[in-house]
């Protein structure tokens, strides 16, 4: 059996009345204590983002990738976003076999086909961003 229990885990109030009553001493470490937190929770979601990305989406953007004949190539900046590149001279068509293709494209939050001057190459850009929280 698994349990989860999410009640009193409003702890603000408790929190707000403690921190009338810490020394300097305290506050520093309550406050270099919370900025470890946020950025080890940062550190985490951007990479739980990037290993979910490389089990759900990853497979398929590399299938359809061998389809295309074209070269993938897939960047995770430093804010978490995930950038799919695909390059060929030919072009790219996604066709109405391709459904976990049509999928991964419908969650792309931008998406972006270049034919830059002077290249002999088409590029089909998806950017996928780190889902934000929601409060």
């Amino acid at each position: 059996m698994q349990e989860f229990d999410f009640t009193n885990t409003n702890m603000a109030d408790d929190l707000s009345e403690m921190a009338e009553h810490l020394s300097q001493e305290e506050a520093t470490a309550a406050i270099a204590a919370i900025k470890a937190l946020r950025d080890g929770k940062e550190n985490t979601e951007v990479e739980d983002f990037k290993n979910w990305f490389d089990s759900a989406f990853l497979p398929i953007l590399k299938d359809f990738a061998a389809t295309t004949t074209s070269k993938l190539t897939v960047e995770q900046d430093a804010r978490g976003d995930i950038t799919a590149t695909f390059t060929c001279r030919c072009g790219f068509d996604i066709t109405a076999n391709q459904r976990r293709m049509h999928m991964v494209v419908s969650a792309a939050d931008h998406i972006s086909v270049n034919r830059w001057s002077g290249s002999n190459e088409v590029e089909f850009i998806l950017i996928f961003g780190l889902p934000e929280d929601e409060e």
